[in-house]
């Protein structure tokens, strides 16, 4: 296997500063001098290996993007074929994520994809695949519920995650996590009285 170029090698080391530093500053109050310290480069270089301001946005949101889905990917494969909803929530409720980082950088780039259509579409393919995905694993377990209870509940979900993730800066994360799953379950709930509802007629 070859080796990487100094050019991929450059940009991936731009890019891993990038992502600590939106993770820890926000992706506004991440400047190219933080960006230049934190990937040990000068300023110039990072202009030279990644590009403008907006080549680097792009890059960093491709970049989460596919990390978010290859990480994803696997903890659906991971489900059991019946009953999965319930070890779905547990693992998206209590499974601490190796890169906490993630979600909060997921959040900047939702903000800043209002000023720009390219990050817009990126970010609203990804939030409907992943609505989209729970969307399946709720049919599979609930098979009679209607598409539209379905949809519902699948936002619901992910509404609840993604704002669980976004009290991590205040450290309120694993506080809230417990009466989130529950929400989540109790929202779950109403697609088992829907079916039970459905085999009474």
């Amino acid at each position: 296997m070859p080796r990487p170029s100094l050019k991929e090698e450059r940009t991936e080391q731009v890019l891993q500063a990038f992502q600590k530093c939106v993770a820890r500053y926000g992706l506004d109050g991440s400047s190219l001098e933080r960006i230049a310290e934190e990937s040990g480069l000068q300023r110039s270089l990072v202009r030279h290996f990644v590009g403008n301001r907006t080549d680097l946005v792009h890059s960093l949101a491709a970049r989460v993007i596919e990390q978010s889905d290859l990480q994803w990917q696997l903890l659906i494969e991971q489900l059991p074929e019946t009953n999965a909803v319930d070890t779905l929530l547990q693992c998206l409720f209590f499974y601490k994520d190796e890169q906490p980082e993630t979600m909060l950088i997921v959040s900047s780039l939702i903000s800043a994809a209002v000023r720009d259509d390219v990050l817009k579409k990126a970010m609203q393919k990804w939030f409907q695949q992943f609505v989209g995905d729970i969307e399946k694993i709720l049919q599979r377990d609930f098979s009679t519920a209607s598409k539209e209870d379905i949809h519902n509940t699948a936002f619901g979900i992910v509404s609840l995650y993604l704002n669980l993730d976004s009290l991590t800066p205040l450290d309120l994360d694993d506080h809230y996590r417990p009466p989130a799953h529950k929400a989540a379950t109790k929202l779950v709930s109403t697609l088992k009285e829907t079916e039970s509802d459905t085999l009474l007629f």
